[in-house]
């Protein structure tokens, strides 16, 4: 870029403050999301905050900031989002273990709040210049072309509703936050005396042997009675049972249904659309601009310079060429060499003054002097690029689909607030609410506390199905919040409870049960046998004759199975685990492998490995290494962060059914 734009924003980002440049460069609109960018996933206004009132519970302190049981609430619910978009169809709610996932979530929000403390206490900032070039460079904010859209940025702005202040804060930061980890994470260093031993461990081979007891061969002769049957089918009753379901009735309040039934004319959409052109413009008004520069400074007063760009002004008129006296005149030293040209500029990159005069300007027109902060200048202008205006035919839906969901969001918190009050002031029914807006009651399939595929793999939604207060009360539950758009509230149509299958049912699988505890068993004393054989010094070839097997003499190996191995990994990685051999002596182990066979298994001898010889590849194995130890810098920062903050957890408010 040129000196001017350089020293203009050099200037503007000493008088301005963040907020105010991202309005200046991005006209007061805003983000919905910076996807790929923030590391931490922050959370937004939503519509718990709007329920929830002046209540609320707090799920954990941090030096006394609160976290409260709402940011909780929607970061666990976008945890489960990830999980459903990461897993796809393969995703079910009962996978994962909930007391977990929400121990999980509740360490990010401290981990999070820890961070944001230190930064305020450290004077972390971002630089105004990156946070209106990241918003610039989004491909969420850019238009066919890949050119940043004000339009755009208006059309998210109004079907976000939300507040530049809030965005603008935790964007930066996250940036911050960013920032600050990649500076922990990648200051970590790895020696070369530290590498060589890694290399030493990671390529080290291992002389081995073994043999395998099959659990197929134990498997033939072995009877189970019934008494065995009948004792295993008491003792675990509780695993023999089919699950708890429930089936609900149920309304949804969605947005979007609203929104589809609201009628809008033509006549409305062509209004709106001559209301808010901007809005479907195409790309931004530019404009290709020369400029001579006469600096006003410590070397050069208002008046001498305002004489010689007036004497420079008369050279034009007299028919001088403007790129020659660029050259020769002008005191840009970004610009003077290539004839004052500025190149393409748009709305927001120049200083003001410049800007409205160069954008006043037809094509060759050559500006009167304009006073700027940095002097006076005289303006070409060598092309005009305008921003293409999208017909309305193009635009008509999206413009309908924008003015319905504008009109159904003016009712939808009334009635929500409506949904909410008359499902708890009217408990045993959703008949007067669906009634009062209009809404169908629905009803579901069974299902258990795992849920189903569709709404009620929804976990909160699950979760309010089978509480207290819908399956033993027989009340409407509690509005559930799918999303800031969704809504839901069910009572109890149906209750199936957990039921003992008989022992005719499940027989065959106990069976198989017993019989594979007694092969193993069996086969994991012949393995100890064996080995007591073995240290007494008979040979491992005959000992596994005794077994009708054959000892396996299978040398060296590595870490890493070459190309072709075939043994087994689980007998790779605890030969690796054993103890060194001492004196020559042979060390012995037992193990069962990935197929359920016993092995007994024997380390010969350790040789320590060699370096890699590639030099790409220790370069990156290097790298690699650094990299683990950034992270583990990183967990041991927040660990420090952790032991000198005043923490409060309190997960009992978000764990009860």
């Amino acid at each position: 870029m040129h000196a001017l734009f350089f020293q203009a924003n050099k200037e503007h980002s000493h008088k301005t403050t963040m907020l105010q440049l991202i309005r200046d460069r991005a006209q007061g609109i805003i983000v919905w999301t910076i996807v790929g960018l923030i590391i931490i996933t922050f959370a937004l206004f939503g519509l718990s905050s709007y329920l929830s009132g002046a209540s609320k519970a707090i799920v954990a302190t941090v030096n006394g900031v609160e976290i409260t049981e709402t940011d909780f609430l929607r970061e666990y619910q976008n945890m489960q989002q990830r999980l459903q978009q990461m897993l796809g169809k393969n995703y079910r709610p009962g996978m994962f273990d909930e007391k977990a996932m929400k121990q999980r979530v509740l360490e990010g929000l401290i981990q999070r709040e820890l961070l944001n403390q230190e930064l305020e206490e450290g004077g972390f900032y971002v630089a105004p210049q990156q946070i209106a070039s990241t918003i610039q460079s989004m491909p969420v904010f850019q238009d066919d072309s890949g050119e940043f859209s004000t339009g755009r940025y208006r059309q998210i702005l109004t079907s976000q509703r939300m507040r530049p202040e809030t965005f603008e804060y935790q964007l930066a930061r996250d940036i911050a936050d960013e920032h600050l980890q990649n500076g922990l994470k990648r200051s970590a260093f790895v020696t070369e005396q530290e590498f060589a031993y890694i290399q030493q461990l990671q390529n080290q081979q291992r002389k081995i042997g073994y043999f395998t007891l099959p659990l197929k061969y134990y498997l033939k002769n072995i009877e189970i009675s019934e008494e065995e049957i009948q004792a295993y089918y008491e003792q675990h009753g509780n695993e023999f049972k089919t699950p708890e379901k429930v089936s609900v009735d149920y309304v949804e309040l969605k947005l979007e249904d609203m929104a589809k039934q609201i009628e809008i004319s033509d006549k409305e959409i062509e209004e709106f659309y001559q209301r808010h052109k901007d809005n479907y413009k195409i790309g931004e008004d530019r404009r290709r601009v020369r400029h001579i520069l006469i600096t006003v400074d410590n070397d050069m007063d208002d008046a001498t310079a305002r004489a010689k760009i007036e004497d420079i002004a008369a050279r034009l008129a007299a028919g001088e060429d403007f790129a020659s006296l660029a050259k020769a005149e002008s005191m840009d030293p970004g610009s003077a060499a290539q004839g004052g040209d500025l190149g393409m500029i748009s709305r927001g990159m120049m200083d003001k003054t410049f800007e409205e005069a160069a954008f006043s300007l037809k094509k060759g027109e050559i500006s009167k002097p304009v006073r700027s902060r940095f002097g006076y200048h005289l303006i070409r202008v060598d092309a005009i690029e305008k921003a293409k205006l999208r017909p309305l035919a193009e635009v008509k839906e999206q413009i309908r689909k924008e003015m319905q969901q504008e009109q159904a969001e003016k009712h939808f918190y009334e009635d929500i607030e409506k949904l909410n009050n008359l499902s708890y002031e009217i408990p045993d029914s959703l008949t007067p609410v669906a009634e009062e807006l209009g809404l169908e009651i629905k009803q579901s399939p069974l299902f258990a506390r795992t849920g189903t595929s569709g709404l009620f793999s929804n976990q909160n939604l699950v979760a309010a199905a089978f509480s207290d207060e819908v399956l033993k009360q027989n009340r409407n539950s509690e509005l559930v919040e799918l999303s800031e758009t969704d809504v839901v509230v069910m009572r109890l149509r149906k209750h199936q409870p957990a039921s003992q299958l008989d022992l005719k049912d499940v027989r065959e699988l106990i069976v198989t049960q017993l019989k594979d505890e007694k092969a193993r068993k069996q086969a994991n004393e012949d393995a100890a046998a064996a080995i007591k054989q073995m240290q007494a010094g008979k040979a491992p070839a005959e000992v596994a004759r005794a077994y009708k097997r054959k000892w396996q003499l299978v040398g060296f190996i590595g870490r890493k199975p070459e190309k072709d191995e075939k043994l087994d990994n689980v007998l790779r990685k605890t030969v690796f685990e054993m103890p060194r051999p001492q004196e020559g002596k042979p060390v012995f182990t037992t193990l069962t492998l990935a197929n359920g066979d016993a092995a007994v298994a024997a380390l010969y001898e350790v040789k320590p490995g060699e370096p890699g010889s590639d030099p790409a590849s220790l370069k990156a194995e290097k790298k690699q290494l650094e990299s683990r130890y950034g992270e583990l810098e990183y967990s041991a920062f927040m660990k420090y962060l952790a032991s000198k903050a005043t923490i409060t957890r309190n997960l009992d408010l978000t764990t009860e059914e």
